[in-house]
This record gives structure tokens, C-alpha cells and sequence, in this order.
């Protein structure tokens, strides 16, 4: 993952991944906003308590370092469920923690503080997906469902596709209790730390996604509270980060 610099804030891509393929991506970082306090600086998310004018300027301070508009947002509520809607225009999708696409033009997005986004793309097929894996949805298989509605919906194939798993908390800040520790493989958890980078790759890896198609972010979220926000490492008072994917009009998908 490589921090590109836009004016006075810092947006995390994985170009890599995705070569010349003419995609809309990345992940805000905590800098760059007009947001102060415990939201200090750039926080997106409306419902954290944070100013609403504040967080008004910094989304209008990201989607112009992305050459992109508020209009063209598809936002899920987030819910911590497992619903992954197909997204064919701007908007925002109830009871939804993830968003598929083939449509140029629809931006799809989340906000995160240490939750796991992940960025799915089928480059023959042209169509792309935006995913909320929480240890709830993780636990449900969210990941899983998402790869199966863009194989149902856009004829994808899961050994085409190419998955990032983007920053959130690490197996190394991530102590859970003995319940919810409970209610994963043993494999995910160790000293009552529960890993949701491994546990969301093995679901990846059992659809057919080829295990050298999935890059993961090392960047652990509470570890790095200087450059994200976090929930867990902040005591539940703190901003979001935005995660963006979308398809560029006016091109072709890919070269």
C-alpha cells in the first residue's frame, strides 16, 4: 500500500493490484481535515458527534482529491450484517454493509476506524465490490457472499478476481472476549487475539480468489492512531476513515 499526497491530505492506494485498470480507489487517512478534538482532523463519518459542517468540509476536501462528487456516492448503512446490494446508481442502501457494481460513474464507499474494507475487482468482467468485515460479518461470511453476488450477477469468475484487504486492526491489538473468541475457527485466534486479516482471506481463498490475487494491508489501525482512527485504541469516540472504489466513465475498464 502507497500514501499519495492530494493537497494537505494523504489517501492510501494499492495500485499494484490493479495495474492500468481505470478505477477510482483508495482510503482516506486522519489528515487533512478541519475536524478537532477526538475527530482531529479529516473525519468523513456523519454520525460520530463530530460537527456536522466540519465533516461537510472534509468529504468535499476528499471527493475533490479524488475527482469526484457527493452525487455520485453509494453509501450502505452498515449495520454489521452480512447484505451485500447490487448498487446500478448513487445512493444510500438500508441494511447494507457491502456494494457491488458494474456501472462507470457509481462511487462505491465506507467508513471505517478499524474494521476491515475490502476492495473486490473482476477485470473481465468489468464490475467491482466495497465490503464492511467486522468480526460480525466476518464471523457470517460477508466476504464470501460478495464474491458469490458478483459471480450470480455479473458472470464473474472468482479465479479473475483480485481482492486488497485495506488497513484496519491487527491480531496484535485485537483482544476479544472468551464469546466472541468462541464463535471462530481457533486458527483466527491466539492469547484471546482475533486475527480478521487471516480469517477474511481464508473465506476469499475458499471461494477460488487465488491466494496471489489477494494483497493485505499490514497497517494496523490502533497501532497507527497518529494516521487512522480507531475506534477500539480510542475508546469509542473518534472519526472515520472513508474507503472509495468506482469505475471511470469515458474508458475503458482496463488496458
Amino acid at each position: 500500500m502507497i500514501f499519495a499526497k492530494r493537497g494537505s491530505l494523504f489517501i492510501g492506494r494499492f495500485g499494484p493490484l490493479l495495474g492500468d485498470l481505470r478505477l477510482v480507489h483508495g482510503i482516506s487517512t486522519r489528515k487533512g481535515g478541519v475536524s478537532t478534538g477526538p475527530f482531529t482532523s479529516l473525519n468523513l463519518g456523519t454520525k460520530t458527534g463530530d460537527d456536522e459542517a466540519s465533516v461537510a468540509e472534509n468529504r468535499r476536501r476528499f471527493l475533490e482529491a479524488l475527482d469526484a462528487v457527493p452525487d455520485a456516492m453509494a453509501e450502505p448503512e452498515q449495520v454489521h450484517g452480512t447484505a451485500v446490494a447490487v448498487a446500478s446508481s448513487a445512493g444510500r442502501f438500508p441494511e447494507t454493509d457491502g456494494l457491488v457494481t458494474d456501472r462507470p460513474g457509481v462511487l462505491l464507499t465506507l467508513l471505517v476506524a478499524d474494521c476491515l474494507p475490502l476492495f473486490l475487482c473482476d477485470p473481465e468482467r468489468h464490475a467491482i465490490g466495497l465490503v464492511h468485515a467486522g468480526w460480525r460479518g466476518t464471523r457470517d461470511g460477508i466476504a464470501a457472499g460478495a464474491v458469490r453476488l458478483m459471480v450470480s450477477r455479473f458472470g464473474c469468475r472468482a479465479e479473475d478476481m483480485r481482492v486488497f484487504v485495506g488497513p484496519g486492526i491487527g491480531p496484535c491489538c485485537y483482544r476479544v472476549g472468551s464469546d466472541t473468541a468462541s464463535q471462530f475457527d481457533p486458527r483466527y485466534v491466539r492469547d484471546g487475539r482475533l486475527d480478521l486479516r487471516r480469517a477474511n482471506r481464508e473465506l476469499l481463498l475458499e471461494q477460488g480468489i487465488k491466494e496471489s490475487s489477494i494483497l493485505i494491508s499490514g497497517l494496523c489501525t490502533a497501532c497507527h492512531t497518529e494516521l487512522f482512527f480507531s475506534h477500539r485504541a480510542e475508546g469509542g469516540r473518534t472519526g472515520r476513515m472513508m474507503a472509495v472504489f468506482g469505475i471511470i466513465e469515458g474508458g475503458p475498464f482496463g488496458t
